[in-house]
């Protein structure tokens, strides 16, 4: 919600300017992650913030800012400014460079903007750069982004999976082999017995140039670890159970892998594609 914004602490910004709802969280300033987190700065129309890469046509992604509000000028510039003294982060359109990192998203950001899973989200762990801006400022000429990017367009595409952690221990069969990545994006295992459809935990399927095949399975566990549990050719030794087709987990195969024709199932309980 927009309100009347003459003042943060005791910065007086140009007559006219409206604060609204922006991402945020509360940093005392203290400890920081160091990576750079720059970009282009964009908004959407809920005041969602994102920021464009400034080389090449990549998309969008989410990045917040501590202890921040959104200030609409009088204009229609927006900009992310930090609430207490006013100072700006960056304004809507322009360049900026930050010390922060990438976390799972948070409140912050899904209680206002959505689910980003399974990606993660840029923090920046810094201060504003610019000082409290004492005119309006100039709207950017170019085009920006004002949608956050689908989980389709960031590449991701569901798969075959269940709920799934190491605490919940498991079965006691032994699946290896080299893994097959189909058609429909499916991992596949085949031995002497057949072909052997993996159920992974915890998954979503991925469209990478820079996996074998250009395409992997991910998976994440609450102990903080995640990664590829299978990619072509791939050679995997996993914990876990056979199922038959004809099951809840056969139906899911069924509609996300209608062109991958299995001869079992094999239930992933590994947290990791060797012993």
């Amino acid at each position: 919600a927009a309100a009347a914004l003459t003042a943060c602490g005791s910065a007086t910004l140009p007559s006219g300017s409206e604060s609204f709802d922006v991402p945020t969280y509360d940093w005392d300033k203290q400890g920081a992650m160091m990576a750079e987190v720059s970009g282009r700065l964009a908004f959407t129309d809920d005041g969602c913030t994102l920021m464009v890469p400034l080389e090449g046509d990549g998309l969008a992604e989410p990045v917040v800012f501590p202890n921040a509000a959104g200030a609409r000028f009088s204009n229609g510039v927006r900009a992310v400014i930090e609430a207490d003294s006013g100072k700006v982060y960056a304004v809507e359109g322009q360049e900026f460079s930050y010390a922060g990192g990438w976390v799972p998203p948070g409140e912050s950001w899904t209680s206002q903007c959505g689910d980003y899973s399974p990606d993660d989200i840029a923090h920046i762990n810094d201060e504003p750069a610019l000082s409290v801006p004492s005119a309006d400022p100039e709207p950017y000429a170019g085009t920006l982004p004002t949608e956050i990017p689908s989980r389709e367009d960031r590449g991701w595409y569901a798969v075959p999976t269940f709920a799934w952690q190491p605490t919940d221990g498991g079965d006691s069969a032994l699946l290896e082999g080299t893994v097959t990545m189909t058609d429909d994006g499916c991992a596949t295992v085949e031995s002497a017995d057949g072909v052997t459809g993996l159920v992974i935990p915890n998954a979503w399927g991925k469209q990478d140039e820079g996996y074998a095949g250009g395409r992997g399975i991910f998976s994440w566990f609450d102990t903080g670890s995640s990664g590829v549990m299978a990619e072509e050719g791939m050679e995997v030794s996993f914990a876990g159970g056979f199922t038959d087709v004809s099951g809840d987990h056969g139906t899911t195969w069924q509609e996300l892998c209608p062109s991958t024709p299995v001869d079992t199932l094999f239930l992933v309980q590994d947290d990791k594609p060797w012993e």
